[in-house]
């Protein structure tokens, strides 16, 4: 399929990274049509990108009568069957996303495109489900998928590179900076890179080194900050690699290897503290508080991307 025949998308899902994903879309000139199973799922979609006005919204039913709409909704899967692209973001459950593309493989046609964002799971065992293997792949967003522009490009068993070129093409079409993920391994990329990182902080947490404020401080105003402008591996050339290699010969022996979740993680679960969610976790978030941190990140990121844009150019 060349990325020209891409007219028309299929969004499964309509939580934050669906509805997100859908948004991109549009903006870019795609007809979306945004399935959700729930009335109350969708009503705060809806909710969502009404607060925004960036696109218009019409029930798919009235598809031929609003002609100024960009994003259609649905509760019948039925209704994505002639898109040319699906993009999936329901829970990160694999039976639950295997029955969902069980489903589409018989509704769509042979030639559409299924990508899942899943953010761990493995592509080759979702795309089990369907009886084009070779049109499934991982298109991973990050959240909010509206703002961030990195995009994982995840090659499955059977995934062709043709798939895989006509999804890099496209999200370079839509301003994103995607990557090829070559091999499908747990967490690809990003999430791996996130979770070491993680793993370490919960590990000084839990020995007493650092408290979790000092910990997100250092990533904040020190490590985050490099790291929007240069990747790890940059930063290691520039530091020099003898440097990087004696520091690591010495430094690795005490890192943690833990291949399970770090008991200080544990307890909080068992204890209910599930983080902004449940009201507290490392921290306690009173009614509002994780809402006025979301707002403040957004307007934050964009900051960053406008000067990231303005230092390109």
């Amino acid at each position: 399929m060349n990325i020209e025949r891409i007219k028309k998308i299929g969004i499964v899902g309509a939580g934050t990274m669906g509805v997100g994903v859908a948004e991109i879309f549009a903006e870019f000139g795609y007809t979306v049509i945004l399935y959700n199973r729930s009335q109350a799922g969708m009503q705060r979609a809806l909710e969502r990108i009404q607060s925004k006005g960036a696109v218009d919204l019409a029930p798919i039913e009235k598809e031929t009568d609003t002609a100024g709409a960009k994003i259609y909704t649905t509760h019948d899967l039925t209704e994505l069957a002639q898109v040319d692209l699906i993009s999936e973001s329901i829970a990160e459950n694999l039976e639950v996303k295997q029955d969902i593309f069980r489903k589409l493989d018989e509704i769509c046609d042979a030639k559409t495109l299924f990508t899942t964002n899943t953010s761990a799971l493995s592509i080759s065992q979702i795309a089990t489900a369907v009886s084009h293997p070779e049109r499934f792949a991982g298109m991973h967003y990050f959240n909010p998928p509206q703002i961030v522009p990195a995009l994982e490009i995840i090659k499955g068993e059977s995934t062709s590179d043709a798939t895989c070129e006509v999804l890099i093409n496209l999200a370079k079409q839509m301003k994103k900076q995607p990557i090829l993920v070559q091999k499908d391994v747990p967490g690809f990329v990003a999430s791996r890179l996130q979770f070491a990182v993680v793993r370490e902080a919960l590990h000084l947490v839990e020995e007493g080194i650092a408290s979790p404020a000092d910990i997100d401080a250092v990533v904040k105003h020190g490590l985050g900050l490099r790291w929007a402008l240069l990747g790890p591996l940059e930063i290691a050339d520039l530091g020099g690699l003898d440097i990087v290699n004696a520091v690591g010969s010495y430094v690795a022996k005490s890192l943690s290897n833990a291949t399970d979740s770090p008991k200080v993680l544990q307890d909080l679960v068992a204890a209910g503290k599930l983080g902004a969610k449940s009201g507290s976790g490392f921290y306690d978030y009173p009614l509002g508080k994780a809402r006025a941190l979301i707002a403040d990140r957004d307007e934050k990121l964009l900051e960053i991307l406008r000067l990231k844009s303005r230092d390109a150019s």
